[in-house]
């Protein structure tokens, strides 16, 4: 995976284990955030078969 945007510019941190996004952080990069952590975290059906956009 290509290094998301919002990493590059500083808007992602960790803290306890955990990523969160920083509050000044634009729109673009809240979506882009829950998009990709979306596909990381990706579950699988319920014919165990994981589908990643």
């Amino acid at each position: 995976m290509i290094e998301p945007r919002f990493f590059a510019e500083g808007y992602a941190y960790i803290s306890a284990e955990q990523w969160h996004l920083k509050e000044d952080a634009p729109e673009w990069a809240k979506q882009e955030f829950e998009q990709y952590f979306k596909q990381i975290n990706a579950e699988p059906d319920k014919h165990g078969i994981v589908t990643q956009f």
